[in-house]
């Protein structure tokens, strides 16, 4: 019992030292998900705090080919809706963007965000498949 908190304390310790190294000028504090049965039901957001597990999620994304201005046309409403909280200072507001995301057949993963300087993208399955268990996990 001992020996798991060690180890639970000392990788929180290594995230907080990962965000407090990052080079990044944004780093993600939060992130809440909801899962979209269907068009018009949503499911209840799960909110996403672990500090490894954003370091991941964050470390993912930046795996993303953006399409900045493009307008896609994605088939069927999307299977997951994500805000992403981002903060360049401590006592700064967040940042929200707002991800809708589609695990596409081929395994790959498509997004639509609101931040016009990323647009549409596309990740490659070797990075969408841990996005997704990522993701997923919290629901």
């Amino acid at each position: 019992m001992l020996k798991n908190l060690f180890v639970t304390l000392l990788l929180c310790l290594m995230g907080i030292i990962l965000v407090a190294c990052s080079n990044d000028e944004k780093y993600l504090t939060r992130v809440d998900v909801q899962p979209v049965v269907n068009v018009d039901a949503i499911e209840e957001e799960e909110m996403i705090v672990d500090l490894i597990t954003l370091d991941s999620i964050q470390s993912l994304l930046e795996e993303v080919n953006w399409e900045p201005k493009s307008n896609p046309e994605v088939a069927g409403s999307e299977d997951l809706v994500a805000t992403m909280f981002y903060s360049e200072e401590e006592r700064s507001p967040d940042e929200l963007y707002l991800y809708r995301i589609w695990f596409n057949s081929d395994d790959t993963l498509s997004i639509i965000s609101n931040n016009e300087d990323e647009g549409y993208g596309t990740l490659d399955e070797e990075y969408a498949d841990k996005l997704k268990n990522l993701l997923e996990s919290y629901f």
